[in-house]
């Protein structure tokens, strides 16, 4: 089953390394139509081979969930990978029919992968001033532990299927809203040290901000941020598989941090999260619906101290925010007053305490940095005035 499982992601990571190099290509100067018509085909073929594998790797899981002994899963995903292999350039284990050795060097690859982020990260925390009280050694374990858990087929089986059983067709928030992704050491350190001078404004000096991560997932960016600076970290994370894999590793490394401020996991909906004594709140809203990023951003607009920063991955729910328009869309869910009920959405404004057409939100920095989908994932730091 795992084989199966394994060289799926095999395909899918050779499909996306094609299509970046694709893209690249269609972008350079002197390109000729007829080039350029032939690069675009062949992005639309690879994109529609990509849809393909999502949507048989999605019917395996949930077959497995199902009945883990189901024998067909595996049959009929490696029906469809033999199909793409066919057609597509280096995959000539599948072609041959040897899926076993494509398995194997994908493990071998996770394996090298897992030491070079770490080498990587232990690197990244030399160079950090000597008052910055991180904690390499927890911090190995917990990325060791992370990745291990998050590689597993049992992890994806179980994502899959809570996914599918309380966000299905008609429910509150889309499948894609719960897209899986990780952000590696490295990375999250390079977006928080473009913040500068704003991010110890934002956490202060008496140590009472917090450190919050809406969508937490597993945990590793609060984990990141207790263990590297001692902030007092916390996450929200609507689904409970991943919720656990959190609460697991808390649970694994106890000891280790029971010497910090705190850190704590609540499995919940974000928009009914305390956010008043946040100092930074990190949206893991890459694949947010657009009505929540909306919701979200509004909540933080509302309700989060001024100065303080949020790092998201879209910008979508904070840029353009303004006082009016939250204004209006407040006074929308008010009773009438004075106005009359007709006139609701015009109350903050012109009866109310006449707020001006002024921004929540500036934007500090943006910045790229490398995560699990993308070698390049533009980052947003805003500052909330």
């Amino acid at each position: 089953m795992e084989d199966a499982f394994l060289c799926a992601k095999d395909v899918v990571m050779l499909l996306q390394a094609k299509l970046v190099a694709l893209r690249a290509k269609g972008e350079s100067p002197g390109l000729s139509h007829a080039s350029k018509q032939h690069i675009s085909r062949t992005v639309s073929a690879y994109l529609s081979q990509l849809r393909l594998i999502h949507t048989a790797v999605r019917e395996f899981l949930l077959q497995l969930a199902a009945d883990p002994n189901a024998g067909t899963a595996a049959t009929k995903l490696f029906k469809c990978l033999n199909a793409i292999a066919e057609e597509l350039p280096g995959l000539q284990a599948l072609e041959e029919g040897r899926p076993a050795d494509l398995a194997a060097q994908v493990r071998q690859l996770r394996a090298a992968k897992l030491d070079d982020e770490i080498a990587t990260m232990r690197t990244a925390i030399a160079a950090l001033p000597p008052d910055v009280p991180v904690n390499c050694n927890t911090l190995e374990a917990v990325v060791r532990s992370l990745s291990h858990q998050e590689q597993s087929l049992d992890f994806h089986v179980k994502l899959a299927a809570e996914v599918s059983e309380r966000f299905g067709h008609g429910a509150a928030y889309s499948i894609e809203n719960f897209s899986y992704g990780s952000t590696p050491y490295t990375s999250w350190l390079q977006v928080l040290a473009t913040a500068g001078p704003a991010l110890q404004d934002a956490m202060g000096a008496s140590g009472t901000r917090e450190y919050v991560v809406w969508g937490s997932s597993c945990g590793w960016l609060v984990l990141y941020g207790v263990l590297t600076y001692g902030w007092r970290s916390r996450g929200v994370e609507l689904l409970s598989c991943l919720h656990s894999c959190a609460e697991r590793v808390v649970k694994e490394q106890e000891a280790a941090l029971a010497g910090t401020k705190g850190v704590r996991f609540t499995c919940g909906d974000l928009l009914e999260d305390d956010i008043s004594t946040a100092g930074l709140v990190v949206l893991a809203d890459q694949c947010w619906d657009e009505e929540l990023a909306a919701a979200a951003g509004d909540k933080l607009a509302r309700e989060l101290p001024t100065g303080a920063l949020c790092v998201s991955y879209s910008g979508a729910g904070l840029q353009d925010k303004d006082v009016a328009k939250l204004a209006v869309a407040a006074a929308g869910d008010a009773p009438g007053d004075d106005c009359g009920d007709a006139r609701k959405g015009e109350v903050a404004l012109t009866c109310g305490s006449g707020a001006e057409d002024t921004r929540v939100f500036e934007e500090v920095v943006t910045v790229r940095a490398r995560v699990s989908w993308s070698e390049a994932q533009t980052f947003r730091i805003f500052r909330k005035l």
